[in-house]
């Protein structure tokens, strides 16, 4: 009898293990493709393209990637110049729900409305985009400027 509890016990924790696994690979998932607004730099031009990743699986949170991409030309495909993560939104526990929340671009500016996971509080983040792998966070009257790692 000891045996078959032991073994009953093993192989329950062995279908725990497995959906922990299966849960962890689907813990991200892209839930939204945006694009709008142009930028320009010098003779290269392009739109806006941000991508809304959901996180987790009980308390769900958002990755707001923001791309920058060049327009097919030629026989070519549209191209991805930059890409930078809207990290005031991204490194917190803010939820962008589709159906809940919104996000949007308008000419070079993004807001992404967001509720806090646990709290329930509402906040919409504003950035200003400019040229590839730049954006100028607004919050409370302040700009912070984020650019690409190698600039």
């Amino acid at each position: 009898m000891k045996v078959v509890r032991t073994l009953v016990v093993v192989v329950l924790l062995a279908f725990q293990a497995a959906g922990a696994i299966a849960e962890t690979q689907a813990d991200t998932s892209p839930t939204r493709v945006v694009q709008g607004g142009r930028w320009t730099e010098g003779s290269a031009a392009g739109t806006y393209r941000i991508v809304v990743d959901e996180v987790g699986f009980e308390h769900v949170s958002c990755r707001v990637r923001i791309q920058w991409v060049a327009p097919a030309a030629a026989g070519r495909p549209a191209r991805l110049v930059a890409e930078q993560m809207f990290t005031e939104v991204s490194t917190s526990f803010w939820s962008c729900g589709v159906g809940k929340q919104s996000v949007v671009v308008s000419g070079n500016v993004l807001k992404v409305q967001a509720t806090h996971a646990y709290s329930g509080e509402p906040c919409t983040f504003t950035a200003r985009l400019g040229t590839p792998g730049r954006y100028q966070y607004e919050a409370w009257g302040r700009e912070f400027e984020s650019r690409r790692p190698d600039q």
